[in-house]
Order: C-alpha cells, then structure tokens, then sequence
C-alpha cells in the first residue's frame, strides 16, 4: 500500500495533464467547427476537462503541499510516465485539418476531427482507470471517487463521440458524392482501419501503446476468464463477443505482457465506434427493434459491425435485406 500511496501523486498528474490536453484539443476544434449540435457538445466537453483539472490541482495540494520532496517510488513511476507521455503527446497534437483562419473545415476534415477526438478521449479514459486502481490500492477513497467521476464523464464522451463519427461519416459522404464518384472514393474509408491509422501517427507506429496502464490492470480485472492460461486460438475466439471497453481493457494488458501480434491486431480490427451509442449493450430483440425503421446507412454499419464482433444470425438477417434494397 505504501508504494501505491507513492505513485498517486504523480498518477494524478498523468490524468491532468490528460485532461488539459483534451481541453485544448477541443477548444482548437471549435474553431472550425460550425454551429449546432456537435460544437455544443465540444463546448460542454472543454468545459468538463477543465473542471477536472481543477478538482485534480485541488486533490494534489491536499496530497503533497507545496515543499514536499519526492519519495524514491514516486520519482521511478515519474520516470515510467515519461515514456507514456510521449505517446500522450503525440496522439494530443493538433492535426493538421485545422483551419485556423481559414473559416469552418469541410465535411472530411470534421469527421477526420471526430477521429482524432475519439482516439485522444480513449487514451485519456485509459490513464484515469489507470490512477483510480491506484488510488484504490492506495486506499484513498476521495482520490478513487474523483477519478472514477472523471473516468466515468470520459467513458459518457466517448459515447457521444461515437454517435458523432456516424453522422460526420453520412455528411461526408453526401458532401463527396455531390462533388462526383472521385470525391467519394477518397472520402469513404472502412471503419475497421480507422483506430489503426490513428495508432500509425503515434511514435513506433505500434498499436495501443498504452503500457503502464496495461501493467496496472491485474488478470482478475479483465472480461475473459483465465486469460493467462489460454492459447492464443482461444483468446481470438472470445475477442468478437467483447464490448468496446472491454477490448480497450484486454488491449492495454495483452500489450504490456505477452504482446501477441495476432492478439494486438485483432483487437484493432474489432475497436471502433458502434453503430448507435449503446449498441454493445443491447439484446437481438432490442437491435432488431431498433433496425425495423432504420435507414440504409445505418443497417450498413449494423451489418459491417455485427459481422466483424458477434456475427448473430439473426441481427444478420434482419440487417441484409434491408441493405441490398
């Protein structure tokens, strides 16, 4: 416990520097992003990150007042965060689809934004599960209260995210297809390569980089059974059946330990938005429900998304017909 109680102060630095940096990659968007509903959510969502921030500068100046020297431990993780930083840093720098002083983005340039937001979101929910398990160990309850609220508001973004990417995908492509077929050929790209590219742009070009948190997550956290003990045959037969934080979760802790490749890339075949926020969570009656008065864009992403994860025949079916016409 004392380690833990040790690597607390800087885990929460880990999680505001995450936070400050959404904030200001949100706030760089706004800039090109027009009015409506989107910007009201990235307004909302800066404001959030902020407030996190200044929970957080409020919790560290009760944990470690000023004056207060360094422990050994505390200096070690200060050290292991500085290779996780690296990866922070890169997937948090602005992209270059950013206007500024240009007028708005074009549809492209938003959905290639609401990319980028929902890689930076993820990573930045990854690095506050990683500081509350610590806060845990370290038995802090205030500390693990608060990191679980901002974990919590990071995992609701990520939802809204994901609904986001759908719709900028559908402008996208009606934007592209007013412009001709070529336009459209370059603007629709499959959903199952977009976590990858995000991942090329971090350094290393290597997928879920997210070590220290994967070496923070113990075997009995994660969504399948003895992981440790199965071959790796029977761990991709389970991936398919995982929800999107559960992937994450199996991710993060396959890519510190054993680091399979067929493990790793078929993960980041399987992580990507769902079809509509909730989707993972729902049964085959809910999602058939929910299909019989869905339009042919979104049946396409059921179909795509159903056939790489559960593959249900009924969910197929109902999907198929609906798609073709």
């Amino acid at each position: 416990m004392a380690v833990a109680t040790d690597m607390l102060v800087p885990a929460l630095r880990e999680v505001r520097e995450a936070q400050a940096a959404l904030a200001d990659r949100f706030k760089a968007h706004l800039s090109v992003t027009p009015t409506g509903e989107y910007r009201e959510v990235l307004e909302r969502r800066v404001g959030d990150a902020r407030g996190h921030v200044y929970l957080i500068d409020e919790r560290l100046e009760t944990l470690q007042p000023r004056g207060l020297v360094q422990t050994v431990a505390e200096n070690a993780w200060h050290l292991t965060l500085q290779a996780a930083r690296l990866s922070l840093n890169a997937a948090m720098v602005v992209p270059s689809t950013l206007a500024r002083g240009q007028g708005k983005a074009t549809e492209q340039q938003l959905l290639k934004n609401a990319e980028d937001e929902y890689a930076v979101t993820a990573l930045a929910v990854a690095v506050s599960r990683a500081a509350e398990r610590i806060a845990r160990e370290a038995q802090d309850p205030a500390s693990a209260d608060l990191l679980g609220s901002i974990r919590r508001d990071g995992e609701e973004t990520l939802e809204e995210l994901g609904s986001s990417l759908e719709r900028h995908a559908e402008a996208a492509v009606a934007a592209a297809e007013d412009s001709g077929a070529g336009g459209a050929a370059l603007a629709v790209r499959d959903w199952s390569s977009w976590l990858r590219e995000t991942a090329e742009r971090m350094p290393g070009a290597d997928r879920l980089q997210i070590a220290p948190e994967g070496a923070l997550i113990s075997e009995h956290e994660l969504p399948i059974p003895d992981y440790r003990r199965l071959s790796s045959r029977m761990i991709l037969d389970r991936l398919p059946g995982l929800n999107q934080t559960d992937l994450a979760t199996v991710g993060a802790y396959e890519r510190f330990h054993a680091a399979r490749p067929a493990i790793l890339n078929r993960i980041a075949d399987l992580l990507g938005p769902e079809p509509w926020r909730g989707y993972d969570s729902m049964n085959e009656d809910e999602i058939l429900k929910r299909l019989g008065d869905a339009g042919g864009s979104l049946t396409r992403r059921v179909l795509e998304y159903e056939r790489r994860h559960q593959a249900r025949p009924t969910v197929l079916t109902a999907a198929e017909p609906v798609h073709h016409v």
